[in-house]
């Protein structure tokens, strides 16, 4: 596809076309053959958004659009009886208070310009409109996919994100409006310097039953590396890999045997990549209490085209509008594991999220 600062010339001198003057007479006279399809070059899939917007939750209006009460303390006391029966008198301990989150706003201003549309009405052979609205919804997901792992809390325009849910008060003191200090109820798990262990079927295994113990013994659902990192954890895997075949059967010509795993299970948890996820890092959840809410009124809603005449232009604009936040209401039931060592590559696309 070419830019506006990268101009395409007509290709001559190349295969049947020739070069010179006859090249450039039948550029002037032929029309170029072109597929109707526009290939997309610049952007990443991502796993983890696409789980959290399919099963996101709604919400509505209000001043903090999300509020969970969360319980901190014990209401009641436990004591030890002899045979006379005393106890201590109950008192009124207060142990909830609220965990408030805003919905984000995140916008994609789409612009219609007349001319466009009288230039393409005729001579169309990929509608750009169709192509720009396309773009807008991959545009806003990337944004999204991107905010959903890096430390937002400067910014509290950006969503809540993972590293900001699972931190321990170390680079995140306050979370959905409660102050946090390492070690208290409120914190996450941050687990730093892991080096190569992660990578390792023993190591992992450890990282997810330190993991369990701090969240009061719930496992986490599932995990997410970076594709660099996790292709080096399948490594530990791929040695211990056996076929074994039946007497009397055989493989056909037409039989796959397939190597790997599309997510690598440890503990009985599932490990899967996410490009978005960045290099050194992984993140562990358990989706009771992790996910997105989106609004009832805007969770990727276009406005409409509305006209530019009053400002002296022959155009249109509309925005493509989503509010959302992720929201943690157990920071303790996750973990942020940072500074894993051992990639299975360097420095290639794929390896560092993409900026958009």
């Amino acid at each position: 596809m070419a830019y506006p600062n990268s101009p395409v010339s007509t290709l001559t001198g190349s295969g049947i076309t020739p070069s010179g003057a006859l090249g450039a007479q039948l550029a002037a006279i032929t029309r170029r053959a072109f597929l109707p399809s526009v290939y997309v070059q610049i952007y990443q899939s991502h796993p983890l958004l696409s789980l959290f917007m399919s099963n996101s939750k709604a919400a509505r209006g209000g001043v903090s659009q999300i509020t969970v009460p969360v319980q901190g303390n014990s209401f009641v006391q436990f004591s030890w009886g002899g045979f006379d029966g005393n106890f201590p008198m109950p008192t009124d301990q207060a142990a909830i208070q609220n965990a408030q989150f805003s919905l984000k706003l995140g916008m994609v201003p789409i612009g219609f310009f007349g001319m466009e549309s009288i230039l393409q009405s005729s001579e169309v052979v990929i509608p750009k409109l169709r192509a720009v609205m396309s773009d807008a919804a991959v545009v806003m997901k990337q944004a999204y996919a991107q905010a959903l792992y890096s430390n937002n809390y400067a910014n509290t325009q950006i969503w809540d994100s993972l590293s900001q849910a699972f931190d321990d008060g170390t680079n995140v003191p306050s979370y959905g409006g409660i102050s946090r200090t390492p070690g208290s109820f409120w914190s996450g798990q941050l687990i730093s310097n892991t080096g190569a262990a992660v990578t390792t079927r023993v190591g992992c295994a450890q990282i997810l039953t330190r993991i369990q113990s701090g969240a009061g013994g719930e496992p986490p659902d599932f995990g997410v590396m970076n594709p660099a990192n996790w292709a080096e954890l399948m490594t530990d895997f791929m040695s211990l890999e056996m076929y074994q075949t039946r007497p009397r059967s055989i493989y056909e010509k037409d039989d796959v045997v397939n190597a790997g795993f599309r997510g690598i299970k440890v503990l009985d948890t599932p490990i899967f990549p996410d490009p978005f996820c960045p290099l050194g890092s992984a993140f562990f959840l358990n989706s009771r209490y992790t996910g997105m809410y989106m609004s009832e009124y805007a969770p990727m809603t276009f406005s409409g085209f509305e006209p530019l005449i009053n400002v002296g232009q022959i155009a249109d604009v509309g925005v493509l509008i989503s509010c959302a936040d992720l929201v943690c209401a157990k920071p303790s039931s996750g973990a942020q594991v940072t500074g894993i060592t051992g990639a299975a590559w360097q420095a290639v696309p794929g390896t560092q999220p993409a900026v958009i």
